[in-house]
């Protein structure tokens, strides 16, 4: 039975990855980052304190580790964040790398996301050969996430067995602590989004996610990324969805792009009273505009055995969970 070490199980990604392991019959290793353990609850994994940018916390964590899922990751579209987003995006990553080779891991899946690559054309398929972002001025995330990836590339020329995941918007139930995206659609099911910009992006279930990355630990190649999507909806679409089951009016319309913009001002303010970082910034409406229309994840398909279920079903279950955590009235 192969232990499997999972960085940011506390997180969406990992409390799912935890679920879809133990069917697999996999001994699981956690780490403790924040001592929040509701996404373990119930399961039988080792939790052990440690913080991925604390490079000498990681030692014994990694001791007879034989494959790590690398999850943990910083999502923050306020630029005042920006290193701390580096912190754990970039150097974490690199501390992760280096303590999996120390270890003798034998494999490595490491988590991006589509944000690494460039955006544009937005209408031409997102493929993995796409280029990653290397503007220093780019949204900090992105780069963050670029960046990250180079460091795993060296690592791999140094030995280390690594493929690399692309998901693209992840959603789906099983998410005990809802990061930026996963809170905006708790947000728009309470009706807190009354109106929304006519944008759509690619949604992947976090199960099947989970499932695919899984599949690479055998199947995956050492260096190759593969870009794991779903399918491209409408965020009015999401909304349709959530009002057929709730059984009430969660949005009342679109509106047109600079109206975004307006509640900039207010944003800002509210943070600084707040102390908490902005959910809408310039950073966030561009990439809430700017979501590739065509994800075929082709290489996941062909390689790894990738197979998305229809969104439809993922929103009934997100919604469902938080339902019965009380998040969703």
């Amino acid at each position: 039975m192969s232990l499997a070490l999972i960085t940011g199980s506390s997180g969406h990604v990992g409390s799912n990855l935890i679920r879809e392991l133990t069917k697999q019959n996999y001994k699981i290793r956690c780490i403790d980052f924040d001592g929040d353990h509701r996404a373990y609850e119930g399961f039988d994994v080792e939790v052990i304190k440690g913080d991925i940018t604390e490079k000498d916390s990681l030692v014994p964590i990694f001791k007879d580790v034989e494959i790590v899922f690398h999850t943990a990751a910083l999502i923050n579209l306020d630029r005042r964040y920006r290193d701390q987003i580096r912190l754990v995006n970039v150097s974490g990553t690199e501390n992760v790398c280096q303590a999996s080779l120390n270890a003798g891991v034998k494999k490595l899946i490491h988590f991006s996301s589509v944000d690494a690559f460039y955006r544009f054309p937005i209408e031409e398929p997102l493929l993995e050969d796409r280029k990653l972002i290397d503007d220093p001025n780019a949204v900090p995330y992105d780069l963050s996430k670029a960046d990250g990836q180079k460091i795993v590339l060296d690592y791999c020329k140094q030995g280390l067995d690594v493929s690399i995941i692309h998901p693209t918007s992840i959603v789906g139930p099983n998410d005990f602590k809802p990061g930026l995206p996963m809170q905006e659609m708790v947000n728009l099911a309470n009706g807190k989004r009354k109106v929304l910009p006519n944008w759509g992006y690619n949604f992947v279930d976090v199960r099947d996610l989970c499932i695919t990355a899984i599949s690479a630990v055998s199947k995956g190649n050492t260096g190759q990324n593969y870009i794991v999507g779903g399918e491209y909806h409408m965020y009015s679409y999401i909304a349709e969805l959530m009002e057929e089951q709730l059984g009430r009016t969660v949005l009342l319309g679109t509106i047109p792009n600079f109206v975004s913009y307006l509640g900039l001002p207010y944003e800002y303010i509210k943070s600084l009273i707040t102390k908490k970082p902005r959910v809408l910034t310039v950073d966030t409406l561009h990439t809430g505009k700017t979501g590739n229309k065509v994800v075929p994840s082709t290489l996941a398909r062909s390689e790894l055995g990738h197979n998305p279920r229809p969104l439809e079903e993922t929103i009934h279950d997100m919604v469902s969970f938080f339902q019965k955590r009380g998040l969703i009235k």
